[in-house]
């Protein structure tokens, strides 16, 4: 009969490997390297013999499927990997011609992969997807949650904003408020809720505005639009300041101060509440592209906020 074996070669069974002794026909013996010797049949130990041959050549045909597919995945993620570097929005940093003051139009031709690049991260390490608007004839954009911006309404919306012009970049949050009775959907009540309340928004706001230097300005749309208050922290409470051609006008303020005021000092005029930081030219030319993650550490800051502004 047909049979893989010859007297003093080593094989191996389910027991273990032995050294086979002698053949005799279809009998033969056989020594356990590990001790021990077992008269046997030839046609037994053949079979499994074969078996085992088998169950290590599907066990290496798999493990090069395994490696193979590996493989597969490595390459697939590193054709991802290439792919997102090459969608990578591309700011290189402001420029000196960014703020440069313009009669008519805008140069800071930048603003679109800023504004890409700032939606990008913020949806990586928040909550939901964040979109960026260009603000129409306005070197502005807008940075919000998707499905909680209207290009069309944003005058009654929150939303994180850059603004460029010849004094340097302003950054922040805005809250608009069109005037009027205030109707759902309209981010303003929210806002003023949120600061009424000694709640993680607020406290958030209060580190925010410590921490980055932040001021909370109020602009208002009467004979036109304008600056009528500026608001900042300090010691404890909040100071409330007032320029105009003729003086300068202060005084404290607590937060449930803050909330009347901004109650009663517009209530049916178009009006905005900016809390923001603003970065002089300079400043900004000199951070390049790292100005992108000084503002989104202000954007973090003030996340909080501008969520409570989404939930009301």
């Amino acid at each position: 009969m047909s049979h893989p074996f010859q007297v003093g070669k080593t094989f191996r069974n389910r027991h273990g490997e032995y050294v086979v002794q002698s053949i005799d026909g279809d009998e033969m013996t056989i020594h356990y390297v590990g001790g021990g010797t077992l008269k046997t049949k030839v046609s037994i130990q053949a079979r499994i013999w074969e078996n085992i041959q088998f169950e290590e050549q599907m066990a290496r045909d798999q493990e090069r499927e395994k490696l193979a597919q590996e493989a597969r995945q490595a390459a697939r993620k590193r054709a991802a990997q290439a792919k997102r570097e090459r969608a990578q929005p591309v700011f290189k940093g402001f420029v000196d011609s960014d703020f440069e003051p313009r009669k008519r139009g805008f140069a800071w031709a930048s603003r679109k992969e800023l504004g890409r690049l700032l939606a990008k991260e913020m949806t990586r390490w928040s909550e939901g997807e964040y979109g960026f608007w260009l603000v129409p004839r306005k070197p502005e954009i807008h940075i919000a949650r998707q499905g909680h911006y209207d290009r069309d309404k944003r005058d009654s919306r929150a939303a994180f904003f850059v603004v460029v012009n010849e004094h340097g970049a302003s950054l922040g949050l805005r809250v608009g408020n069109p005037g009027g009775k205030p109707r759902k959907g309209w981010h303003g009540p929210a806002f003023l809720a949120a600061l009424a309340q000694d709640s993680r928004p607020r406290r958030a706001l209060r580190a925010a505005m410590k921490e980055y230097d932040l001021s909370l300005d109020v602009y208002v749309r009467d004979v036109r639009y304008g600056q009528v208050g500026r608001v900042v922290v300090q010691d404890r409470g909040l100071l409330w300041q007032r320029e105009t051609a003729d003086q300068e006008e202060t005084r404290r303020m607590t937060w449930q101060d803050l909330v009347e005021y901004l109650r009663t000092v517009a209530p049916k005029a178009q009006s905005d509440i900016y809390v923001r930081r603003l970065i002089p030219a300079a400043a900004a030319l000199e951070a390049g592209v790292g100005v992108a993650e000084e503002i989104l550490q202000v954007f973090q800051a003030l996340l909080p906020m501008y969520e409570a502004c989404l939930e009301g």
